[in-house]
């Protein structure tokens, strides 16, 4: 914030050094089967945007150590009574989970996560997905309803 004097409005600036990378956005784009009450880790087959390559493998690997928001979006088969899980995992364990409770048969139900994380240079991301439906459920992958993506926080 910077004063432009007497009787001006502030002006707000951003420090030139401050950027918001890396940051991806990754999709499915085809139906993921996932078997009853097993955590599954969730496929992204296609990039909108990867700034820095660091989105491979359905992993996220910052490589640049500090705070990001981390979000997906699941959508998957409604089953009556039932609910699925998205989860955030990090270096391969659970780290952060949302429940959605499942209403009718007649739609898909969603279920969004989003959350600022801390990183090391040497942390990774992965989504996961769990669901006790009582048997295989596909993850919707059409229109970008299933997505994963992340960018770092400017400090």
């Amino acid at each position: 914030l910077t004063s432009a004097g007497a009787g001006a409005p502030p002006v707000f600036e951003t420090p030139a050094s401050a950027v918001n990378t890396p940051s991806f956005l990754a999709y499915k784009t085809s139906a993921q089967s996932i078997a009853d009450t097993t955590a599954v880790q969730v496929t992204f087959d296609t990039e909108l945007y990867d700034s820095d390559g660091k989105f491979a493998s359905n992993r996220f690997t910052p490589t640049v150590a500090g705070k990001y928001f981390i979000y997906a979006q699941l959508n998957m088969q409604a089953t009556d009574g039932k609910y699925f899980e998205t989860r955030i995992h990090k270096n391969g364990s659970l780290i952060s989970y949302t429940q959605t409770h499942m209403g009718t048969v007649t739609y898909n139900a969603g279920s969004y996560i989003g959350e600022v994380i801390d990183s090391d240079d040497n942390d990774y991301f992965e989504i996961f997905t769990y669901h006790n439906s009582g048997a295989s459920k596909n993850l919707a992958g059409d229109n970008r309803n299933s997505y994963f993506g992340a960018y770092k926080i400017i400090e």
